[in-house]
């Protein structure tokens, strides 16, 4: 990895392109500054600073998609901070003074939090470090995501940024950083803004996510309300307002000193991209909504800059479902939206601010590496520098006023609707395929009425009271919504939990770690994996679901669910319940910490601890197990429902160790017992659970079919089928793993067979039996159900039925 950050330190030296002279830009137009092959800070924002005539960037970088989790101190091809000075058309290392000349012959290693494949979340806590191995005394803060969450505080000659929960301030002049040390400090929001209240002389925080508040009525919601930072004081201070803006991401706070006020103009909603304008009164602080009846297209990740001759506030660029790329400016003194000259070079990874002297907006966007054809895990670290020099009043249109542009569903409506066709008709169709189904052969339920995005490294579970499949989980390169797909057995097809679905902040480019929850307080998607299981007790879904949060903040809801620590941030462990009739997330308890691991009994939801995160080092990589390992607690729990609490039911003899996120569990209801697959050194071994006697025990099965084969690998996806006494398990196939393989265990006889069941049929070869996959089982028509993610992790789901019948079934004799 250092090689290759070293040959980008060298590629930011020579390649190039450098920028003609400010003055000699063309009015009213967008032209190409400079270009640099690395130094791109997606999700992290340009601030000029007039006393140093130059605009500033500050934020995490990377180059490198192998970059270590555990690596924190790694080469970078610029400093920390870097600068434009639009007379030179190029950006430079604003190293500190008293390094200048050795650190300008060789950089300092950079601090960067966790990350995950090359990109961080920005919810990890970022410390102020004092010192560096190179040279001591020069305060360095680790890199993080910015966002918007940086203004310019003119009095102190300084930009403040408030990140990672460090409240910091760099002095632009002395090029030294400074802790600012609040005694009271906002939620760790991302994604919201920062502005300078040059009237009351402070530091407005509004908007971002990822956090964990009381909301109302006592639901916990991500989102906070609007915070100030006083210099009188040095502290933070929560307003209580009467009004606020509905809660929102990405979209820059600017200061309008001519009128008075503080202007914000749409964002990220979560669930819809807004279109809405809020002025901030400095006087009263007190916020209002703009009455103008026009504005530009709902959106996000826009830029925002203040052009103090015009007294404009001018947006442009930004996305919604699509990536736009128009200019417009507002008057708050009028009150009125005009549509500008020039459309901005690109939509999104974009961030500016504006030079008032030359009235020159500097942009600067982050893009791919030309050549790079990853699908997940994308980098953007090209930096290309943008200027539109003003002239005038480059206005092309004042649109007439009307009605004003409404927020945009993230996800297009099309996308929850069922096809026109006859219900009725396909009702009599589905039930007339599953009479008719042949025994032992999987047969491909086509042709729902509705289709639903696959769901990456999920499982589902069947909610027997409705015969429904729900279906949850996605996250890491896959589907990103909250909502539930519910699959109608009868109805066959897919039906949303949600007109609008929330979804992560688009500069996450399908992370992982989120941190809080949703503005509306429900989960955000992960890996479903067997987190959830239907309750028949309560007839609703429960998870456990852990709401991760920055080291440092401890808010007051969560505060009482167990704790599991990780570097700089850290999980609180919540039990979640989904409500199939009236499509509601509620978190009803806490949990045992490392429950992860659910099944479906008729006594309620039952889970195993397996904290298949301790598997793990932080970079992801399986750490090696022994059996001469001090044996973990690996225990069973019930949920209580009824009491809205977790009772541990096993005791503290031997248990099943080395499990791992692929561990199956199902319920044998004829022996009222629990089956774990996926212990021991192979992670092969077979335990029960009885439930009267709350022992384990390892069965040692045999495996009767093929002759001298060994046990199966655990596959995660398991059912019991009371009628054939059968423990039935899908997934790849040891000779070849594009091939799904159907194990069978059956407990009277205390044995392993292979059967031979046809392959599945209509999904590519590569992902009939890949971790996109779920399987349950319909006691009502006696079928089993697979469920499988067809056309890679942006696809949709295929649902298949089988009908087994273990007297009819034929079993694979020889190993192939």
């Amino acid at each position: 990895m250092k090689r290759s950050l070293i040959i980008a330190t060298v590629l930011f030296g020579v390649v190039g392109r450098v920028s003609p002279q400010v003055e000699q830009l063309p009015p009213n137009r967008w032209v190409e500054l400079r270009h640099d092959a690395v130094g791109a800070r997606r999700a992290s924002a340009i601030r000029y600073a007039p006393a140093a005539a130059a605009f500033f960037l500050w934020g995490f970088m990377n180059a490198d998609p192998g970059l270590l989790q555990e690596q924190s101190a790694v080469e970078s091809p610029e400093y920390d901070m870097v600068f434009f000075d639009p007379g030179e058309g190029r950006w430079r290392n604003h190293l500190p003074k008293r390094y200048e000349a050795a650190w300008g012959r060789k950089l300092p290693m950079s601090t960067l939090p966790r990350t995950y494949s090359g990109i961080t979340t920005g919810s990890e806590r970022i410390l102020l470090r004092g010192g560096t191995a190179q040279a001591e005394g020069v305060p360095r803060p680790d890199l993080n995501l910015v966002f918007d969450q940086v203004t310019y505080h003119a009095p102190t000659r300084s930009l403040v940024f408030f990140t990672g929960g460090l409240t910091a301030a760099y002095d632009v002049l002395e090029r030294r950083w400074t802790d600012l040390e609040p005694r009271r400090s906002p939620p760790p929001v991302l994604g919201g803004s920062l502005a300078h209240d040059p009237v009351n002389d402070e530091i407005v925080l509004a908007g971002g996510g990822n956090v964990a508040e009381a909301g109302p009525n006592g639901r916990i919601v991500g989102y906070t309300s609007t915070w100030v930072y006083r210099f009188r004081d040095h502290d933070w201070q929560r307003l209580v307002l009467r009004v606020e803006p509905p809660p929102r991401m990405n979209t820059r706070l600017v200061t309008d000193p001519k009128n008075g006020v503080l202007v914000l103009f749409g964002g990220d909603g979560q669930s819809h991209y807004l279109a809405d304008t809020w002025r901030y009164d400095l006087r009263t602080r007190a916020w209002s909504q703009s009455k103008s009846g026009t504005a530009p297209e709902a959106r996000a990740g826009h830029f925002t800059v203040y052009d103090p001759e015009n007294g404009w506030v001018i947006v442009g660029g930004g996305h919604n479902r699509r990536d736009l790329t128009d200019m417009w400016a507002y008057d708050a003194g009028r009150d009125r939206w005009q549509r500008l000259a020039g459309d901005v070079p690109v939509g999104f990874y974009l961030s500016a601010d504006l030079d008032p002297k030359r009235r020159l907006i500097v942009l600067a966007t982050s893009t791919r590496t030309p050549g790079d054809r990853a699908s997940c895990n994308v980098l953007y670290p090209v930096r290309t520098t943008y200027g539109y020099r003003i002239d005038g009043q480059p206005i092309v249109t004042s649109p007439s006023q009307g009605e004003r542009p409404a927020p945009i569903a993230k996800r297009a409506p099309a996308e929850a609707r069922e096809s026109a066709g006859d219900e009725r008709a396909r009702r009599e169709q589905q039930a007339k395929r599953l009479a008719g189904l042949p025994l032992n052969q999987w047969t491909l339920l086509s042709d729902p009425g509705r289709t639903a995005p696959a769901r990456t490294w999920g499982t589902a579970t069947f909610d027997s009271a409705r015969s429904l499949i729900l279906y949850w989980g996605g996250g890491h390169c896959g589907y990103g919504g909250s909502d539930v797909d519910a699959y109608d057995v009868a109805a066959h097809t897919w039906r949303s939990g949600a007109d609008a679905p929330e979804y992560p902040e688009r500069s996450w480019d399908m992370g992982v770690r989120l941190a809080g929850v949703t503005f509306q307080g429900n989960p955000w998607t992960e890996h479903g994996r067997k987190i959830y299981a239907f309750d028949p007790v309560s007839s609703r879904m429960i998870m456990v679901r852990p709401i991760r949060l920055t080291t440092g903040y401890d808010p007051a809801p969560p505060a009482r669910f167990p704790a599991f620590t990780v570097p700089t941030s850290y999980l609180r462990y919540a039990t979640w319940s989904y409500d199939p009739a009236t499509a509601r997330w509620e978190i009803v308890a806490p949990a045992p910490v490392g429950l992860d691991t659910l099944v479906t009994t008729r006594r309620g939801v039952m889970g195993v601890n397996v904290h298949w995160q301790t598997r793990l080092n932080d970079a992801g990589y399986i750490l090696p197990w022994s059996p001469r390992q001090a044996p973990a607690d690996t225990a069973l729990y019930l949920f209580r429902s009824d009491l809205g609490r977790w009772e541990r039911l096993s005791g503290t003899g031997a248990s099943p160790q080395n499990l791992y996120e692929m561990t199956s569990l199902a319920y044998d209801s004829r022996r009222d017992r629990v089956i774990l697959h996926g212990a021991g050194q192979r992670q092969d071994e077979l335990w029960t659970f009885d439930l009267k006697s709350s022992v384990w025990t390892n069965a040692k099965p045999p495996v009767a079919a093929p002759e001298g084969a060994v046990p199966p690998v655990c596959a995660r996806e398991a059912v019991y089928i009371p009628g054939q006494d059968v423990f039935l398990t899908y997934g790849p196939a040891p000779e070849d793993r594009t091939l799904g393989a159907v194990w069978v265990y059956r407990p009277g006889e205390n044995a392993w067979r292979r059967a031979d069941i046809p392959q599945v049929t209509g999904i590519e070869a590569a992902r009939r039996a890949s971790q996109n996959r779920a399987l349950v089982y319909d006691p009502k028509r006696d079928l089993v159900l697979l469920v499988l993610g067809g056309g890679g992790d942006a696809g949709i789901t295929l649902v298949y039925a089988m009908r087994y019948s273990h007297a009819h079934a034929t079993f694979i004799s020889r190993s192939r």
